[in-house]
């Protein structure tokens, strides 16, 4: 029983089949019931152990018998976000950073896998409101000048459109909309060469694909109700299961951003989610709230061939910083709230321009009638295929205000990031004496951060660097 354990144990069977590192373990339950047989001793130390064991296994079926929503579901290769929302809402009450464990009962009853919540805790209170049958956001028309005094007006219009121009007749009534609350999850899909579905990744997009066949990405789910009115989110699938079940939501060490006001978040690889996570409830609520932290620093690292694979998180990128944006133009976002994010593009070789492809899914449009976006996904996604400027001294480079590598508050490097000029710039213009280092990732790039936060850390100089770090 320990040798299959042991085998399975290891960082790389877990990366390459999530399946065989969790199935293995469960062959505990032989190895301890022949220590009972022969160790009599060992009853006394396990008991209470295995009991501990049995109770988190009841509560996690407890906690994943409660109903949940499927609303949305986008692919973006190879990548799948899957929007979800608690009936009650009082069922899942989570921070940012945290992550969650997910079942598919279609799948299999007994396996469930984790994933970092990439949304953020008011999206789950304060979703956009959008249209029932397409699922696309819509925006509140303003109430004509010309309409009569005693006169009801309660119109929107899909962004993509110009309300200014749209025919009254085709705008949309309120009871056409509803508000998407919801709580997601970016997964990336293992085993696409595969003929058929073999990992519980390629299988749950699957499954979704099963239920809206012939259709195209994103997919939008609603039901009716008694009334057999729309409303948004599915509970059933085919097969007449819940479709995903919840066991959520636990603490993870990047929860405590909000302890700080000057926070650096460093996010790698697949660690990325947390950061999605804080980086949108800081830009899209708890700045307008006048809630810490009020400076924020997000370094982004990642390999330049694995860039594609994060094209979801550009187009997040590109949306996130429109509507920082228009709240700032609209004096929503206070000036002392600043947000500089830095994307160190790793293993690029510049020896000749890259081609850039057209992105695989569509950049979201805007009408004319919205403040215009200082840039698109496609110019963002263009200048990290072929970053345009070294990484090294960043601080002197930052300065420049028409810097090649600048797009609104985002700079785009070519190399690693250089941590001790990082540090030491946070260190010479902080504003608060404590501040917080969130990282999740690769192991190699917590022990950096940590000896950067010892180094830089003083008693004298007034200033502590706290890690919290999430290893992948």
């Amino acid at each position: 029983a320990m040798f299959f354990i042991y085998a399975a144990a290891t960082d790389q069977v877990r990366h390459a089949s999530f399946e065989i590192f969790f199935f293995s373990h469960h062959w505990f339950f032989i190895f301890f019931f022949f220590l009972y047989l022969h160790g009599p001793v060992f009853f006394y130390w396990a008991t209470i152990p295995v009991i501990l064991y049995l109770a988190e296994r009841y509560l996690q079926l407890w906690r994943g018998s409660k109903p949940f929503l499927v609303s949305r579901v986008e692919w973006i290769p190879p990548v799948i976000a899957v929007q979800f929302r608690p009936q009650n809402k009082e069922d899942f009450i989570f921070k940012e950073g945290q992550y969650l464990y997910l079942n598919c009962p279609y799948i299999s009853r007994s396996e469930w896998h984790p994933f970092t919540i990439s949304s953020a805790s008011d999206d789950l209170n304060f979703g956009p409101r959008i249209h029932l049958e397409t699922g696309e956001e819509v925006v509140e028309v303003p109430r004509p000048t010309d309409l009569p005094v005693g006169a009801k007006w309660n119109k929107f219009c899909l962004v993509s459109k110009d309300w200014r121009t749209v025919p009254r007749e085709e705008l949309l009534e309120k009871h056409e909309t509803g508000y998407n609350d919801y709580v997601s999850v970016h997964i990336k899909v293992h085993g696409l060469r595969d003929i058929e579905a073999r990992t519980w990744t390629r299988k749950l997009k699957d499954y979704f694909e099963l239920m809206q066949p012939g259709q195209r990405f994103p997919y939008y789910f609603s039901r009716r109700d008694n009334r057999g009115e729309i409303q948004i989110g599915r509970l059933y699938g085919p097969d007449q299961k819940q479709i995903l079940r919840v066991d959520g939501p636990h603490s993870a060490p990047s929860e405590h951003y909000i302890s700080y006001k000057t926070v650096m978040l460093v996010g790698a690889g697949i660690g990325l989610t947390p950061c999605a996570s804080i980086l949108g409830a800081l830009t899209k609520f708890r700045w307008k709230k006048g809630f810490p932290p009020e400076l924020l620093h997000f370094y982004w690292v990642l390999r330049h061939s694995d860039v594609d694979a994060f094209q979801w998180f550009i187009h997040e990128l590109a949306r996130l910083q429109h509507r920082l944006k228009v709240d700032r133009e609209k004096g929503l976002v206070p000036a002392s709230n600043y947000c500089e994010i830095n994307i160190y593009i790793t293993g690029y070789k510049n020896d000749r321009i890259k081609t850039v492809r057209p992105l695989k899914a569509a950049a979201r449009n805007f009408s004319e009638a919205m403040s215009p976006p200082s840039f698109t996904a496609g110019e963002l996604y263009a200048m990290m295929v072929n970053p345009p400027v070294d990484s090294k001294n960043p601080v002197e480079k930052q300065r420049d205000p028409n810097a090649p590598n600048r797009l609104q508050d985002i700079f785009v490097w070519n190399g690693r990031p250089d941590w001790m000029a990082i540090f030491e710039g946070v260190r010479n213009q902080r504003q608060h004496p404590d501040i917080g280092v969130c990282f999740c990732g690769a192991p190699v790039i917590g022990r950096d951060l940590r000896a950067m936060c010892d180094r830089f850390s003083s008693k004298d100089d007034n200033v502590l660097f706290s890690l919290h770090k999430e290893n992948f």
